[in-house]
């Protein structure tokens, strides 16, 4: 039987086209490095039909050169959280240095808005995303790497299968840290305040805070998201009962802030009527007046490693844009309890010692 498939001859976008069992036009759209949409079954099609035929398309190459956007989008939850922009300085630096200018796009933590962001980064044609919202959902990061746009997750954790690189601290190692110092303050049952537990950070933190105050010793009270003005009520609730906890575990430095103001509001004392203890070490827990003991989450770290993960990723794209990627891969940084005067000690100390259950 005659081989229609050429051997010796240079292939074409139509042989690749035949090969695999597709129109020339998705072929082309699949060769348009993400700016169309083309099924991840789709794309391994013709990504093999181009390996078997060797297919070697000199032209478009150059083209290709010539629609590089050298942008580089990204994604946080709500540009009011200081954690934020400490996140996106260590971003920002390394992109700058690299020769890409950051679009910065904030959700205010809406899921409509997520998916328009989503949008708005593909059609600008950004060669790679950061996405640092901790409420964003999976299909948004599947609809970037569906794209053709090379992601990269920091400082949240992804539901289901790792589809793109994540680099997080160790939540769990983080709520572990936390729940165990508070214990050793004698603290025998003490209350954890978290965002929405569906988010995976907040369980990974809630799973470390289990492990040292287990059933009957620990209980839970969970926000509708982690802004300080939101936690401010439900908490003094909690503080003007008959069952007030000595002692407070919150997932987020800003739930802790709430946490302190609620106390205030029902004159109470911090440490001597209420031990607090953060997570997250944004500037304001670090100011005297606060002292608000926390685990140190690590945001500019988090940034400048998830930045360069990227950056890395759209170099081997640009070098082999024909090439299968390299699988996706999840960094964890170390947490690391930072002690100030809110959990009962008289000075701050970085403690990073303790063993506990791990992210790893």
């Amino acid at each position: 039987m005659e081989n229609r498939f050429p051997t010796t001859a240079r292939a074409t976008i139509a042989d690749v086209a035949a090969y695999a069992g597709v129109a020339k036009s998705t072929v082309s759209k699949y060769l348009s490095d993400g700016n169309y949409y083309v099924s991840p079954a789709t794309r391994e099609k013709i990504r093999a039909a181009i390996e078997h035929l060797d297919y070697q398309p000199s032209a478009f190459a150059q083209g290709l050169s010539k629609r590089r956007t050298n942008t580089i989008g990204v994604m946080v939850a709500s540009i009011a959280n200081p954690f934020y922009p400490e996140l996106v300085a260590g971003v920002e630096k390394v992109i700058e240095a690299a020769g890409y200018t950051m679009l910065l796009g904030s959700s205010g933590q809406s899921r409509q808005k997520e998916a328009d962001l989503v949008d708005a980064l593909i059609k600008q044609r950004v060669e790679g995303v950061v996405v640092t919202s901790a409420t964003m959902h999976d299909r948004e990061v599947a609809r970037l790497v569906e794209a053709g746009v090379d992601v990269v997750v920091a400082s949240r954790e992804l539901q289901g299968e790792l589809i793109a690189d994540t680099v997080v601290v160790d939540n769990r190692r983080g709520g572990y840290l936390a729940a165990q110092h508070l214990r050793d303050h004698g603290h025998t049952t003490a209350t954890l305040v978290t965002g929405p537990l569906d988010v995976v950070a907040f369980q990974h933190r809630a799973e470390g805070f289990r492990a040292v105050y287990g059933e009957g010793k620990g209980t839970v009270l969970m926000l509708s998201n982690s802004d300080m003005t939101t936690a401010v009520d439900p908490v003094a609730d909690l503080l003007a009962g008959p069952e007030r906890p000595s002692a407070v575990l919150a997932a987020s430095d800003t739930i802790a802030l709430g946490v302190m103001t609620a106390a205030t509001t029902q004159h109470l004392g911090i440490p001597r009527d209420l031990a607090v203890i953060g997570f997250d070490n944004i500037w304001v827990s670090q100011v005297p007046n606060v002292g608000l003991a926390t685990i140190e989450g690590h945001a500019h770290r988090v940034g400048t490693v998830a930045a360069e993960r990227l950056v890395d990723r759209i170099t081997s794209r640009r070098a082999a844009p024909f090439g299968p990627p390299p699988p996706p891969e999840r960094v964890v940084i170390n947490a690391d309890l930072v002690r100030r005067a809110s959990c009962g000690c008289s000075s701050a100390h970085t403690v990073t010692t303790r063993r506990g259950p791990s992210s790893n």
